[in-house]
C-alpha cells in the first residue's frame, strides 16, 4: 500500500536531491506542495513525478523559466486547444535550442579531440613548454585554429 504524502527530507532522499533544491524549485513557481496548518511541506506521488521532471529537464541544463511555462501553461488557457498551440511552440522552439547545442557541443567535441592529439605530441618532449622554449611545437604554431590550446598555452 502507497503512502497518500511524504515530507520534504523523504521527497528529497529519493529523488537524490537536497531539501533546498526542492524549495527553491517551489520560490520558483514550479512545485506547489501541499502544507499543513503547521507549515510542514507535504507531497503526494503527483508531485513527486512532477519534481521528477523537473530534475531531469534542470539537469539536462533546461532553463527554469522554460521548465515553469511547460508546467504552467496548459492549466492558464481556455481550452485544449489553445493549450496545445502554446505548448507546441514552446517545445519546438525548445527543440530548437537542444539541436544547436549539439552542434555546438559536436564543435566542441572535435576541438578537444583534436587538443588531445596535440598534447600527445608533447609526451617525451624536454623543451621548456612555453613559445620561447619550444617555438616549433605544434601546440603554438595552432594557437589561432584551435582556441582550447590558450588555455594550455602560456
Amino acid at each position: 500500500m502507497s503512502r497518500e504524502f511524504f515530507k520534504i527530507g523523504e521527497v528529497a532522499e529519493m529523488l537524490n536531491t537536497t531539501v533546498r533544491t526542492i524549495r527553491y524549485y517551489e520560490e520558483e513557481g514550479l512545485l506547489v506542495p501541499h502544507r499543513t496548518d503547521g507549515g510542514t511541506r507535504l507531497y503526494s506521488e503527483h508531485h513527486i513525478d512532477r519534481l521528477r521532471a523537473i530534475l531531469h529537464l534542470a539537469e539536462n541544463s533546461f532553463p527554469l523559466d522554460v521548465i515553469g511555462l511547460i508546467g504552467n501553461t496548459r492549466q492558464n488557457c481556455a481550452t485544449g486547444d489553445e493549450g496545445s498551440k502554446k505548448l507546441t511552440a514552446i517545445l519546438d522552439s525548445s527543440i530548437s535550442d537542444i539541436e544547436r547545442k549539439i552542434t555546438d557541443l559536436k564543435a566542441l567535441k572535435s576541438e578537444l579531440i583534436a587538443t588531445s592529439k596535440l598534447v600527445a605530441r608533447c609526451k617525451g618532449c624536454s623543451n621548456e613548454p612555453s613559445s620561447k622554449g619550444c617555438p616549433e611545437c605544434p601546440i603554438n604554431k595552432s594557437l589561432t585554429k584551435i582556441e582550447a590550446l590558450n588555455l594550455i598555452w602560456e
